[in-house]
């Protein structure tokens, strides 16, 4: 599903490009963005009392790590861009595909076993972003802020003891559905790199699961907020770009 997305822009591109042809860009134009993103997330806010590590001499009772840990992902999207005629300041919307997450680290009381859990999102979001710049469109420099309402689709747990993968689960039912990430960034020309914090957990605190007869909420003390940090690549599918290309000048 991640190839064909992507491959679904790409081809895009120059569909996009010639149905606009000789049109005025200048203000309203389309956007392909492709790019890597890390998150960033500290520990649980509590001790965790349903992690255990099947060992030699049964279960044993995982600690979590006061730890900042990184999760990378990457993000491919299409932005439309509205900017007024005064062309410094304009808004984004669009769609994007964004695969992000985050990651705990647990260990033993003897410390001799260290586990670490990757939660890794599969989401479609919509960027809503103002932007602002002295002069917008021919230099492509702008900062720009606002929220991206991501609908999670997808979450799937990696649990590893050093470089030896455990197992692999889905985890959509404790999954919360949405989420909106306050974003900050600035674009110049091609390269766009931006910050945000996502205040909500990724999990549903209130879901319940059963540890022997006992009834757990497992995700009720995780760590709510999330960093993240993305690059990316940005490609105005208009004159801006043609103009910049000898070969695409000839296409178009």
């Amino acid at each position: 599903m991640n190839r064909k997305i992507i491959i679904l822009l790409l081809l895009m591109l120059p569909c996009l490009a010639w149905a606009q042809k000789g049109r005025h860009f200048e203000f309203d134009y389309f956007v392909l963005e492709l790019g890597f993103s890390g998150s960033f997330n500290g520990a649980p806010a509590a001790r965790c009392d349903h992690k255990y590590f099947k060992g030699g001499e049964g279960l044993v009772h995982l600690n979590q790590v006061e730890a900042v840990s990184f999760t990378p992902g990457f993000n491919a999207g299409l932005q439309f861009h509205h900017d007024f005629r005064s062309d410094n300041v304009g808004f984004i919307t669009g769609v994007v595909a964004h695969w992000w997450g985050n990651t705990y680290k647990y260990e033993t009381p003897q410390k001799d076993v260290k586990l670490s859990e990757c939660n890794r999102i599969m989401s479609i979001g919509v960027p809503l972003y103002i932007k602002l710049s002295d002069e917008i469109y021919n230099r492509q420099a702008y900062f720009y802020f606002g929220t991206q309402v991501d609908f999670n689709l997808n979450l799937t747990t990696t649990q590893k003891v050093g470089s030896a993968k455990l197992s692999t689960k889905d985890y959509n039912d404790a999954l919360n559905k949405i989420s909106a990430p306050i974003i900050i960034g600035f674009n110049f020309t091609i390269i766009n790199f931006r910050i945000g914090a996502s205040p909500m957990c990724i999990f549903n605190k209130d879901h319940v699961i059963k540890v022997g007869n006992q009834e757990v909420k497992p995700y009720k003390d995780m760590n709510s907020m999330t960093f993240f940090a993305n690059f990316a690549f940005t490609i105005p599918l208009s004159q801006w770009t043609i103009k910049r290309s000898y070969f695409l000048s000839r296409i178009f």
